[in-house]
């Protein structure tokens, strides 16, 4: 062999072993080193903050001008890079609000969130496009988007995608006893009032529970109109798909697709 060729050898040794070094020293760190960045806290300790964070939010949006519904927790996968997969979670609020009052709204809520997460509402196109974004620590972003007409509004907690990691407890609190307004509905709307209904909930920041219980109603014609409001209230939303209304500090929306229509009953943190 000619001294170039045992000079390209030696170099070729040289880089391999640099390159075993650092891949070595990457895999220690990893199992090693505390959470420094988003995709290196696991899905285990996000979902933690995730549910502090969206007690926060249904306790800002709760406004009896306002009909409020928490969403599932969904856990979804994700690309944390091109090589590297991990999951996210994420959970929805909506929150329904009488024609014109987007914007009151989405600027209500951010005043109710801790000042901590920083909220804020920007407009813009003269006012027609509305965002909502607070950062509530721990890489738990809430945000929203609407149009200043919308009156079906969907604000969301989002962890971000991470490893999917660690143990995550995905079961929601004890959301308590069924409320009064969920039978006094099914009941209007000549459905099984002693269904059991499913439930969702979550911590409210100063104590007690914040939970939707939804039910299903059955076939509906859409051109039977809203059922089973309270005399003297005006529904918050109305239209072919279904109504929303206040009942006290109930929050009632009744949804119809496909001939088939599905109750659900909020109860917040002020209750």
């Amino acid at each position: 062999m000619t001294a170039n060729g045992r000079r390209r050898l030696r170099t070729a040794a040289v880089v391999t072993a640099w390159i075993a070094v650092l891949l070595a020293l990457s895999l220690w760190s990893v199992r090693r080193d505390p959470p420094t960045v988003a995709e290196q806290r696991d899905l285990g300790q996000a979902l933690p903050e995730l549910r502090r964070a969206t007690g926060a939010l249904i306790a800002a949006a709760d406004d009896e001008r306002w009909v409020l519904r928490l969403g599932e927790l969904r856990i979804e996968d994700c690309s944390i890079t091109p090589v590297r997969s991990g999951r996210a979670a994420s959970r929805d609020l909506t929150v329904i609000v009488p024609e014109g009052d987007a914007r009151t709204a989405l600027e209500g809520i951010a005043a109710g969130l801790p000042p901590g997460y920083r909220a804020s509402v920007t407009a813009v196109r003269g006012g027609t496009r509305l965002s909502l974004y607070a950062d509530a620590g721990e890489f738990i972003a809430i945000d929203a988007a609407a149009l200043s007409a919308d009156q079906i509004l969907t604000v969301r907690v989002d962890s971000g995608c991470r490893p999917s990691g660690g143990t995550a407890d995905v079961a929601d609190p004890a959301a308590g006893p069924v409320p009064a307004a969920l039978t006094e509905t099914l009941t209007a709307l000549r459905a099984d009032a002693a269904v059991t209904p499913r439930t969702r909930a979550v911590a409210c920041p100063d104590g007690g529970t914040a939970a939707t219980f939804v039910a299903d109603a059955g076939s509906r014609d859409a051109e039977d109109g809203p059922l089973g409001v309270p005399d003297g209230t005006v529904p918050v939303w109305s239209d072919a798909g279904g109504w929303a209304y206040r009942m006290g500090p109930a929050s009632v929306v009744v949804t119809a697709q496909g001939g088939r229509s599905q109750v659900s009953v909020t109860t917040t943190c002020g209750q």
